[in-house]
């Protein structure tokens, strides 16, 4: 199954792209995409009639839509899911410099996963990803290895990085705009097919995924 872990909507201040027209341009491009997890920079929307909105477009698509967040920490950012009651309780997810020790650890034991997002790029996660992961072990098991906006440079840092760590490899977009140079560009490949995002929470907490590059018309 095909998952997009990085995407922005007009919920996020730097994109104008509703959620229905990035579920437009992948039907138009007859995409493998199975689902698509909205990623707003420090918003995670809980209100029912976007929950009513998005359970709406999934069905006319086909196309999973998944909630997470892109965190903003002391740190860099992380990719966030499986977030519920206890973790908005204990953290304002819309603050600026959250402290990543406590939010790795927490989501972990709620059942979630915290993803740091293009590692060598405009982050701190990067370099620490070694004495990071020797502190929160099982927690911090996953990164950021193929990003649709990345230098090829700062892909392959990340994707070595991983590898040589141990850390399960993921891709996303980081999609602005529903544009071929933001989005269908790559995403992540996990080996069994979700419904909710508890369950793709579980594949990429147990290492069954990998980074997904998507097949280009070379006449595009």
């Amino acid at each position: 199954m095909i998952v997009d872990l990085h995407v922005h909507t007009s919920l996020s201040a730097d994109s104008r792209t509703s959620a229905e027209q990035y579920l437009e341009f992948a039907a138009h491009n007859k995409s493998s995409l199975g689902a698509i997890c909205f990623t707003e920079h420090r918003i995670f929307p809980t209100g029912a009639e976007i929950d009513k909105s998005y359970a709406e477009l999934s069905d006319r698509f086909g196309i999973l839509i998944f909630k997470g967040i892109e965190a903003d920490t002391d740190l860099g950012h992380l990719l966030l899911f499986g977030i519920n009651h206890e973790v908005l309780r204990r953290f304002d997810l819309t603050s600026r410099m959250l402290k990543s020790e406590h939010l790795i650890d927490v989501l972990y034991d709620q059942g979630g996963i915290a993803i740091p997002a293009h590692p060598f790029r405009d982050s701190g996660f990067g370099v620490r990803l070694d004495a990071l992961l020797a502190r929160h072990g099982a927690a911090l098991s996953a990164v950021e290895a193929l990003n649709g906006q990345n230098s090829p440079a700062e892909n392959e840092r990340a994707r070595d990085t991983a590898f040589k760590l141990g850390l399960t490899a993921v891709g996303g977009s980081d999609a602005h705009f529903p544009t071929a140079k933001w989005f269908l560009t790559c995403a992540t490949e996990l080996d069994r097919d979700v419904v909710t995002v508890e369950e793709m929470c579980a594949e990429l907490r147990a290492g069954r995924a990998r980074p997904y590059v998507f097949a280009r018309d070379p006449l595009a």
